[in-house]
């Protein structure tokens, strides 16, 4: 299994990077980690806490990225088998499999202490469906005020939404629906649930990727990107929210 950052993937990662600047807690649960860039990168930054995944092959490779004596585990697990709680959990692009996306939020939800912050990326709008959310087995696109409201009724608050990745995700979108449509990978061979992996990469790609699209190249688009946070415009949206403090 061969994993390398495409470029709508590092605007992504950028939006999640700056925010947790800002962020003076530590102890973190990705869940979803796939294989394990986030978290490298956390763990640099002084982060500490759990990364989980469904996927065995993808955390073979988390393991082997993280450092000796990293402050980070990881576990082939989902939320509701966890029992501890959290400062920050991040869900990048994990919400979209879940046919109950709200239960799946609460699930999130219980893992935060109080007050605890829940990052989220999700793809945008549900007109923009293409062939690549049918093979990564997305259930949905999600619209900002659809996304506000299941936070809220998962009892989330002080919520905050971006619109991310413009220009960059906006062009790389329709490349991705052509290369899986010319694969010919027809919708009803993708089972639509929380367990569909979602990474569908190009083998040859990795070498040239990671040549073309860094942090250096990929520089002034993050600046870009910036510019069009309170818009609807970008292919995905990134949110963070507080879980509501529980009163005795």
């Amino acid at each position: 299994m061969d994993w390398y950052p495409t470029p709508s993937y590092l605007m992504k990662r950028r939006v999640i990077l700056e925010y947790l600047k800002d962020v003076d807690e530590k102890n973190i649960l990705e869940v979803g980690c796939g294989c394990g860039d986030l978290l490298h990168v956390l763990e640099r930054r002084g982060f500490t806490g759990i990364g989980i995944d469904i996927s065995k092959e993808a955390l073979v490779l988390a393991v082997a990225g993280l450092g000796s004596s990293s402050g980070f585990r990881l576990a082939c697990s989902t939320p509701d088998q966890l029992v501890e709680k959290f400062d920050v959990v991040i869900a990048s692009e994990v919400l979209e499999h879940h046919h109950d996306d709200i239960q799946f939020l609460r699930q999130l939800h219980e893992r935060l202490q109080d007050r605890g912050m829940l990052l989220l990326t999700v793809p945008a709008h549900q007109k923009q469906w293409g062939a690549n959310d049918d093979f990564c087995g997305h259930i949905r696109r999600y619209e900002r005020q659809e996304l506000i409201e299941k936070l809220q009724t998962a009892g989330f608050e002080e919520i905050k939404i971006f619109s991310y990745g413009v220009p960059v995700y906006n062009l790389m979108k329709p490349l991705y629906d052509w290369m899986i449509g010319s694969k010919n990978a027809q919708p009803e061979q993708v089972e639509k649930t929380a367990n569909s992996g979602g990474m569908w990469l190009v083998q040859w790609g990795g070498r040239i990727f990671r040549c073309l699209f860094n942090d250096i190249t990929l520089y002034p688009f993050y600046i870009l990107q910036k510019l069009f946070y309170h818009t609807d415009l970008g292919m995905g949206y990134f949110a963070a929210a507080r879980k509501k403090e529980q009163k005795l």
